[in-house]
């Protein structure tokens, strides 16, 4: 893609002028008359994730045209058998235990999530106490895996909740993430969603960095186990992290077990209230191929 001075192009933002290009940077003007200078490559990249967003949309609505949709009725609604969790839930295992199903906490979840742009359900991850909800269309492409997915977590000692991107880093979710960041609007809401909904932010498996990254005072912060520090920019934070370590990013609220317990069937609902905050997030990060 050539930037040209004078042609109108598109970001997540909204339709833009090129106004001036200066070497490996450029000026653009958008519709409401704010401007900005930004990297010529990050413009190229979301102009090519536009394009294969678009080209995804295209021949998921023609595979979805050539077979008959089925209509969930009021009688197949999921999760009409989820209470609450119980003691015996939270454990590293998932003997005797039906919270993760669509009859329980799966379903209750997915029922209360937006369905304009895409069509959620859950998975019950094998063998784990874990549930995976993502976009029915998207997870059916090739290496849904890796893709971007909200998820609850349980262990001994508390419930974990919220959206996990995951490695390998490259042409995938983390990357989008970055790239998205370095709009200094997305990492000003990302940064105040975080602090108005208790979320933080880790590395599932520590090999980008270790410790958790709050937002403090309208900036950010990164606590280790021998103190914390001051982050002036979570997009350079993690752009200068190594790539070839991964990155498995969590971005997520933890609840102790006592008030999850106490809450009962409320916590589904408090649960699908911070899907239904991080969905901007989601969107940017995930094709719209529904």
């Amino acid at each position: 893609i050539e930037f040209k001075v004078g042609d109108k192009y598109e970001n997540m933002k909204g339709p833009y002028e090129v106004i001036a290009i200066d070497g490996d940077s450029m000026v653009i003007r958008w519709e409401t008359g704010e401007e900005v200078t930004t990297d010529i490559d990050l413009q190229q990249r979301i102009q090519e994730r536009l394009d294969l967003e678009k080209r995804l949309k295209a021949a998921a609505q023609k595979k979805k045209a050539a077979k008959p949709q089925k209509t969930r009725t009021a009688s197949s609604r999921y999760g009409n058998k989820f209470n609450g969790f119980e003691e015996g839930d939270f454990k590293k295992n998932i003997t005797a235990t039906t919270w993760r199903s669509r009859n329980c906490l799966g379903g209750a979840v997915t029922e209360k999530l937006p369905s304009e742009k895409f069509s959620f359900n859950s998975w019950a991850v094998y063998r784990k106490p874990v549930i995976h909800w993502a976009d029915v269309t998207h997870k059916a492409e090739e290496n849904d895996i890796l893709q971007a997915k909200f998820f609850a977590e349980v262990d001994e000692k508390r419930l974990c909740y919220g959206l996990y991107l995951e490695y390998p880093r490259e042409g995938n979710d983390p990357a989008t993430f970055i790239s998205w960041l370095k709009d200094s609007d997305n990492e000003e809401w990302m940064c105040r969603t975080a602090a108005e909904n208790d979320i933080v932010i880790y590395d599932l498996e520590e090999k980008g960095f270790k410790g958790v990254i709050e937002a403090h005072e309208g900036k950010w912060r990164i606590r280790l186990h021998d103190g914390s520090k001051e982050i002036d920019s979570l997009h350079a934070f993690l752009e200068d992290l190594p790539e070839d370590r991964g990155l498995d990013l969590n971005i997520v609220r933890i609840e102790e077990k006592s008030p999850v317990l106490e809450k009962q069937t409320a916590i589904a609902a408090e649960i699908s209230s911070l899907f239904k905050t991080l969905m901007p997030l989601y969107e940017a990060v995930t094709p719209d191929i529904s």
